[in-house]
């Protein structure tokens, strides 16, 4: 288990895997009722230096968990300062439309496949059906090379992911260390995959600390939790 966090710290946590354990579907996942309270008693405690670095839209990091927490939304594509001021970072790709045309007809015939729809990206979720894997792989790669280098393909767990250039979790931590009240701090990141490798290395090389579920907290969101709670 790591060291408790010191008062000079900046938090960052990852949503998926990290705050909530995985569901079948993203729309599945249950919050603790105590989690966002403990958050709220956390980001105080550390003066305003709380931010959640999530995958997910905006509007859906305000559903499970109220109170305008600083964040990164879309991997950073939209970003909410600590005063409460959205910045925009990347916007929808012109390609859109056809992405989600292409993929719900690629999809029909697949049963478990979900297609969200973020603000600025798509996403192509198989954990209901692994088998289907790489046919979509093939099927988000072929959209990606037609749409131009301004746009790019991000694999997650069980899912792909079309958005554009411009925006990541590395560049989002980088973003909020520039800015009060995480200026000066040492950041502390929290992820569990592929896609927050970047902002474990980042926090890492700012003399912070870069840790993974799989790794510091034996694979369990569960052990996560209790860490923030016992903080």
């Amino acid at each position: 288990m790591p060291t408790p966090l010191t008062s000079g710290a900046a938090l960052f946590l990852d949503i998926d895997g990290t705050l909530l354990d995985i569901a079948a579907r993203p729309d599945a996942v249950v919050v603790p009722p105590d989690l966002p309270g403990r958050l709220a008693g956390l980001r105080d405690k550390l003066g305003g230096a709380l931010a959640i670095i999530t995958g997910r839209p905006l509007a859906q990091v305000d559903e499970f968990f109220t109170g305008s927490f600083a964040a990164a939304a879309e991997h950073g594509a939209i970003l909410r300062d600590g005063t409460g001021k959205l910045h925009h970072i990347a916007a929808r790709p012109a390609a859109f439309a056809h992405w989600l045309e292409t993929l719900k007809a690629e999809t029909a015939d697949i049963p478990g496949v979900i297609i969200e729809e973020k603000d600025v990206s798509l996403v192509i979720h198989y954990r209901q059906a692994p088998e289907a894997g790489e046919k979509l792989r093939g099927v988000a790669e072929a959209l990606i090379a037609e749409s131009g280098p301004d746009v790019a393909l991000l694999p997650a767990h069980m899912a792909f992911e079309l958005r554009p250039r411009g925006a990541g979790k590395d560049s989002a931590v980088a973003w909020f260390m520039e800015r009060p009240p995480f200026a000066g701090r040492k950041p502390v990141f929290i992820g569990d995959d592929t896609t927050d490798e970047p902002a474990i290395a980042l926090a890492t090389a700012l003399g912070g600390a870069g840790l993974h579920v799989a790794r510091d907290f034996a694979g369990n969101p569960q052990a996560v939790r209790d860490w923030l709670a016992a903080l």
